[in-house]
């Protein structure tokens, strides 16, 4: 800005300054996304889908971008992954939000070839000895077990009557099956 006096003479005189104009003002970020819980599937893995969030500002042409994690859609290994998005407007100010994707293993493991009951005679000494083949597991998780956890094991003498041998899988995220017979 410059002022200008003059006088009858025709003197003059000057003087300016100037005015800036500063954006200070951080974009706003709209809509950032929750925290996001799914379940894993048959690999162990799951998709995460989720809408982006938006970017405001008092001043025009700010970007939102994704800075940390995969993009909507992808395939997320069980547990926890940190998603971020970055918002810069034209003068280099920056907003940022940051949300989760857990993948949890909900799914019990399953208990295949669980023997079917199993009736003895008994012998001279009013006992049977049984035997069978231990189950065993799979689950959409790796490292999975199975133990027996009730009963003698097979290959014992069992008395007179009726003796339930139960077994149990658990996975590594505590989830179990059982079967008895």
């Amino acid at each position: 800005i410059t002022y200008t006096a003059t006088d009858g003479s025709g003197n003059q005189s000057t003087c300016s300054f100037t005015v800036t104009v500063n954006d200070v003002t951080a974009p706003t970020i709209v809509a950032c996304p929750s925290n996001i819980t799914v379940n894993a599937g048959a690999a162990c893995t799951a998709v995460a889908n989720w809408v982006a969030p938006t970017v405001t500002d008092n001043c025009s042409g700010a970007t939102i971008t994704r800075t940390a994690g995969p993009a909507p859609g992808s395939t997320f290994a069980l547990g926890t992954t940190t998603i971020t998005y970055t918002a810069t407007d034209g003068s280099g100010n920056t907003a940022q939000c940051s949300f989760t994707v857990t993948v949890v293993d909900a799914t019990a493991p399953t208990i295949v070839a669980c023997p079917s009951n199993i009736t003895v005679n008994a012998g001279a000494a009013c006992t049977a000895v049984a035997n069978w083949v231990a189950p065993t597991v799979t689950d959409n998780c790796s490292g999975a077990s199975i133990a027996q956890t009730a009963g003698p094991v097979s290959g014992s003498a069992f008395a007179l009557g009726t003796t339930t041998i139960t077994y149990t899988a658990t996975d590594g995220s505590g989830n179990q099956s059982t079967c008895s017979f």
